[in-house]
């Protein structure tokens, strides 16, 4: 019989699946889940990072991650089911907050030396106060399968500030941009390395300041040697 008959039987719409659950009360039902495993994710990774940070990738086991994170070792292989996956998060992340010092100092109008100067100074102190950039470091040197395009990346921003320095006319003529853009990349990592194991890097700041005063002379025109002083105290 068709509706609107007379006789005809009145159906209540069965309630469709939407209804009994709009998709506001579904998601604010999940959200608070969502907002935990994003903590216990960051916890796990801070633990893990001030262990592999001290320990490096072949002192320290998931089981000590777990137990340094106060999560239980399942809670842990949910997140990073392997070693390797621990290992190359950290690796990841540490690039990641590299990548934004970086992008932050590159965003500000100033010369290309005195970009080049305060870039270093800016990643000497995500080296020295962040701990999952000091873990990243290390593995970065130590774990066979991690990618090094970090240090490349340096590089190739170091060359292109080099670069500009050259086109303001700040440079000596017979500097290469390529082979100082490797000397200065190779120089940050020694002297962070020799600051964390012989200060603990709390001289670090003072050690890259004191390469910049050796560094500055040989490598500014004789006739903006005036600019020295304000282009080694960009921070």
């Amino acid at each position: 019989m068709p509706p609107g008959s007379v006789g005809a039987p009145t159906v209540e719409p069965a309630a469709t699946p939407a209804a009994a659950n709009p998709p506001s009360e579904t998601s604010a039902a999940g959200r608070p889940a969502q907002q935990r495993a994003i903590r216990t994710r960051q916890q796990i990774l801070l633990a893990a990072a001030r262990l592999f940070a001290d320990n490096g990738v072949h002192g320290t086991a998931l089981a000590e991650a777990a137990a340094s994170a106060e999560v239980t070792k399942g809670a842990l292989t949910f997140h990073f089911p392997t070693k390797d996956a621990l290992v190359q998060a950290l690796i990841s992340e540490q690039e990641q907050r590299t990548r934004a010092a970086i992008g932050t100092v590159l965003h500000t109008d100033v010369p290309a030396l005195e970009q080049l100067v305060a870039l270093t100074h800016a990643l000497g102190r995500l080296f020295t106060e962040d701990l999952i950039v000091q873990a990243g470091l290390r593995l970065t040197g130590e774990y066979e399968r991690a990618d090094r395009e970090a240090y490349r990346s340096w590089i190739t921003v170091f060359e292109g500030l080099f670069r500009r320095a050259s086109d303001e006319e700040e440079l000596s003529a017979r500097l290469d941009p390529d082979a100082h853009a490797r000397f200065l990349v190779s120089s940050v990592a020694g002297v962070y390395l020799l600051s964390m194991v012989l200060a603990g890097r709390a001289d670090l700041e003072a050690r890259l300041d004191q390469m910049w005063e050796l560094l500055l002379p040989s490598i500014v025109r004789a006739d903006r040697h005036d600019r020295i002083p304000a282009i080694r105290s960009a921070r």
